[in-house]
């Protein structure tokens, strides 16, 4: 795994905060849609924005739970 300078962790945790902002909008419309018709859709469109970082789809959702508690916490 290749290592993030500040910069760029800084840059990965600002998406990933606006990645589930929008998640959570649209997880609120009623009636309630199925989580599999729109995360992968809104992950994809965010992650565009920092893959030419060099960061990959696994480690922008891995960055995402770590932010929101899903699980472990960042080595």
């Amino acid at each position: 795994m290749m290592q993030t300078t500040p910069e760029i962790e800084n840059a990965i945790r600002a998406q990933g905060r606006k990645c589930v902002d929008e998640i959570r909008q649209a997880m609120k419309a009623r009636p309630k849609p199925k989580w599999n018709d729109i995360v992968p859709a809104i992950l994809k469109r965010h992650h565009k924005k920092i893959e030419p970082m060099g960061i990959s789809l696994v480690a922008f959702v891995s960055s995402i739970g770590r932010m929101n508690g899903r699980y472990g916490v960042e080595s």
